[in-house]
């Protein structure tokens, strides 16, 4: 007879896919806060260039 890992397949192949679509989400939500940041930064270095 043969064992049936069918809810140990789910269970670890869902932690795989949540580990999976987590490390994307934060990859691009770091490149977009990057982004952000050096939109500011270029804006408030405009505007200070214009106060002078």
């Amino acid at each position: 007879m043969v064992e049936d890992y069918t809810n140990a397949f789910l269970v670890s192949a869902f932690v795989l896919v949540f580990m999976a679509l987590f490390a994307i989400w934060a990859a691009w939500g770091l490149l977009a806060a990057g982004g952000a940041g050096w939109c500011a930064d270029r804006l408030l270095r405009l505007g200070a260039a214009r106060a002078r």
